[in-house]
């Protein structure tokens, strides 16, 4: 099993100084409204994952008026503890673990898994693409490092594509060319381990919501991959050559895996539209839940779960 057994922070949030030492499976943290309860989790976050769970880069992870700041957390997995720190500063992080420089961040899903669940995930069913394809690919993430290096790459060529874009010039043919050359190849990869950790998914979802519902409520998921029909790296390549008008206007990217969504359906009906709001928050349990129970499967013990 997995456990934390200390937390420190310093320069983090509105968090004072601290120093955590945690025992047993449990821990329950009471306080009043605007404390830090959530700070506290998202700490514990940054220290398992690398980076925020609302996205923040590092200048807004730091107390107000600090330069610099630090997490520190230790992590037992099956007997063997490891220290995570992260440094941040006013524009980068940076992870060790045991005293020695994290290269690669992917590498802290070796050494710790969490799921999360905060108010903000009640937005799933009816909020944003972007919200629904956030949950899918932090289940993928916690087993998949190639689906996160992946990911990574494809945001860092992504973002030189829109800057292209964005040019007063025309933008260089061949640059382009190999900038959608990339997109392709990293983003069937992310498309790839989208479909086969939702099909793994999508019978224990269906499972649980109709356990919290207590009927047969026929729940459908399915992933939209954010470019046309047909097959992926095809379809996309097409894609982006046809859509290259529209996103030099634009300045941005409009197909793609990053404009993938998670379509959520109750009764063959679109859940953004008809679900109401006991279905909703049943989807989004229905959803975190199965979200455990595949990651205990697929890792071989629970992973941590960070309750708000």
């Amino acid at each position: 099993a997995m456990h934390i057994e200390l937390l420190e922070a310093h320069g983090f949030r509105n968090l004072e100084p601290l120093t955590l030492e945690l025992a047993g499976k449990a821990v329950l943290v009471r306080g009043k409204n605007a404390q830090g309860k959530t700070n506290l989790l998202e700490a514990l976050y940054v220290c398992a994952t690398g980076r925020s769970f609302r996205g923040a880069p590092p200048r807004e992870l730091l107390r107000h008026g600090s330069e610099r700041g630090r997490l520190a957390a230790r992590f037992s997995r099956q007997g063997v503890r490891h220290d995570v720190e992260v440094s941040l500063s006013g524009v980068q992080r940076q992870v060790s673990v045991d005293g020695r420089g994290l290269r690669q961040v992917t590498r802290l899903l070796e050494l710790v898994n969490v799921v999360a669940f905060f108010p903000d995930d009640l937005r799933i069913a009816k909020g944003s693409p972007e919200e629904r394809r956030r949950f899918l690919d932090r289940a993928i993430a916690n087993h998949r490092p190639d689906f996160v290096e992946a990911a990574m790459a494809y945001a860092k060529v992504l973002k030189s594509r829109n800057a292209l874009l964005r040019a007063p010039a025309a933008p260089d043919r061949l640059l382009l060319e190999t900038y959608d050359e990339q997109l392709v190849q990293h983003g069937a990869v992310m498309h790839q381990a989208r479909e086969e950790t939702l099909a793994d998914l999508v019978p224990l979802v269906a499972r649980r919501f109709d356990a919290v519902m207590q009927s047969p409520s026929a729940l459908g998921l399915r992933l939209h991959s954010g470019v046309p029909d047909g097959e992926l790296k095809e379809a996309f390549a097409t894609a982006l050559s046809r859509s290259l008008p529209r996103d030099r206007a634009r300045g941005q990217t409009s197909v793609g895996p990053h404009r993938a969504d998670l379509l959520l359906s109750v009764h063959g009906r679109d859940a953004r539209l008809f679900a109401s709001q006991g279905q909703q928050r049943a989807m989004v349990l229905a959803l975190k839940l199965a979200e455990v129970e595949y990651l205990t499967r697929r890792l071989g013990s629970p992973p941590i779960l960070l309750l708000d």
